[in-house]
């Protein structure tokens, strides 16, 4: 029975990472959070069956953390196209704020010439 959870549990990681690799293009960065966690649910879920993963799962797993190499370079790719946002976000805020009057609008100008 034990043995039947485990390879159930390894065959739905070995789902979910490959259905990410082959989406990774078109991922968002809430979906990337949602399989990490799932994927973070599984594994808890395997470490109390450590003792029945054999020297083929090894390989597999060896395998599918190589592969999933893909999945966290999209993560640093969306990690730094958040950091440019909000660079450039920062950028506008600073040249609004030249624009804004700085001075009441009830107020008067008086210029004195000479």
């Amino acid at each position: 029975m034990e043995d039947k959870h485990f390879q159930l549990l390894f065959t739905e990681l070995q789902r979910i990472s490959a259905q990410a690799i082959s989406d990774i293009s078109a991922m968002d960065t809430d979906e990337l959070v949602s399989f990490v966690e799932r994927r973070e649910e599984i594994v808890s879920a395997m470490k109390p069956y450590l003792s029945l993963i054999s020297s083929n799962d090894k390989q597999i797993i060896e395998q599918m953390l190589k592969d999933e190499q893909v999945i966290v370079d999209r993560m640093y790719e969306l990690k730094n196209e958040a950091g440019e946002w909000l660079q450039n976000l920062s950028t506008v805020r600073v040249q609004q704020n030249a624009y804004k009057q700085s001075f009441s609008i009830d107020s008067l100008f008086i210029d004195h010439r000479k």
